[in-house]
This record gives structure tokens, sequence and C-alpha cells, in this order.
């Protein structure tokens, strides 16, 4: 086996009621786990958007509204609401969600000054470490699943492809949020361009 499963953000707050809500987000659930149950990978890696209170990337942090736009180095290119705070509700995986299958779980975004939307590294380009821990276990490919496709998903895909690696999404197991047809269209051909392999 040298393939591995990449589970991006499946946190509360970016499912339905949550803080920052991807629609239907609770419709991956099930597809997740049924590749968690398969025996085609090496190692299954959570990822976990993990930020302190007041991080730079909340818009009540600049008493602005959520969704303003906003640059920085390592923020941006808008500001969210409040989410995933460490240790709150919203940060926890969802329970529908069969964690105990996870090998590693990479937490991402705790630096203050910089938001992490990609499992690789912070958006300063700050190592995680995942590359490394997959490539001395000889990975070469990964399947992708998760949320948000058009955000979290995307980034970490296309780090996957910059660090060497075989990049898949598998579209049953990861939502976005645009809902306009043409516009998803448009962010899957844009990752195609950039290598990366998009699955039913």
């Amino acid at each position: 086996m040298s393939k591995a499963l990449l589970v991006v953000d499946v946190q509360n707050d970016f499912y339905p009621g949550g803080a920052l809500e991807v629609p239907n987000g609770d419709k991956i659930n099930s597809k997740i786990n049924s590749l968690m149950e398969k025996n085609e990978y090496k190692k299954i890696v959570g990822s976990q958007d993990w930020h302190p209170k007041n991080h730079k990337s909340f818009a009540s942090t600049h008493e602005k509204e959520p969704f303003s736009e906003y640059e920085s180095e390592g923020i941006g290119p808008i500001l969210w609401p409040d989410h995933c705070v460490q240790k709150s509700k919203g940060a926890k995986f969802h329970k529908d969600i069969n964690t105990e299958n996870f090998d590693l779980i990479i937490r991402k975004g705790y630096n203050p000054e910089i938001d992490s939307y990609s499992a690789f590294q912070e958006n300063d380009g700050t190592n995680l470490g995942l590359a490394s821990y997959l490539k001395g276990l000889n990975v070469v490919e990964v399947d992708i699943v998760g949320l948000a496709l058009d955000v979290c998903v995307k980034y970490t895909a296309e780090d996957a492809v910059k660090n060497g690696f075989k990049s898949n999404i598998i579209l049953e197991g990861s939502k976005g949020i645009e809902q306009d047809p043409d516009k998803f269209k448009e962010i899957l051909n844009e990752m195609k361009e950039k290598g990366i392999n998009i699955k039913e």
C-alpha cells in the first residue's frame, strides 16, 4: 500500500448549523467512513482547524463583518466568522465520523497571526510536517475528502501535487461552499489544470 487518505476539517463548525457551514456537508459522512474501512490506505490522516480566540482571520478581531475583504501575510483574501476555536464544540470532529480510524491528526491555524487552509502548510508557507510524514512511509498517492472542497480541500490537494504526490479529490466525500454550478465547475477545472484528479 502506497496510498494515504486525508480527511480535511470534518468539524462541527463546517457542518449545517455551524459557524461556517458548508451546505449539505453532512452528506459526505457515510462515504468518508466507508473509505476508512477499506484496507487500501497505509495511513489515514485527519486535519483539524484549531484557532485561538481572537485569531487574525476572524472578522470580529478587526470589528468588521464576516466575509469582508482583508489581506495581509498569511491572512485573507476575506475575513471569516469566528470558527473552530480551540476546545470549543465547533472545533470538535463531527460525531458521525469514525475518528478512531485516524492514524494522525494535523492541527492547523493555531498561530494567531497566520491562517492555514492546507493540511501541508500554513498560509505563509510554514511546513506542518505532513509531506515528510507521508514520504517517510513511502506514500506516493493521496485521496482527499472533507470540507470545504473549494477552500481547505482544494489547498490541501494543490500542496499534495507540489510535494510530489499523486493527488485525488473524491467528490462524493467532499462538499463545497460555492453553490453556483457553473462557478463550481470552473473551480474543479482549475484544480484539474494544476494536476489534481477529480474522482466521483
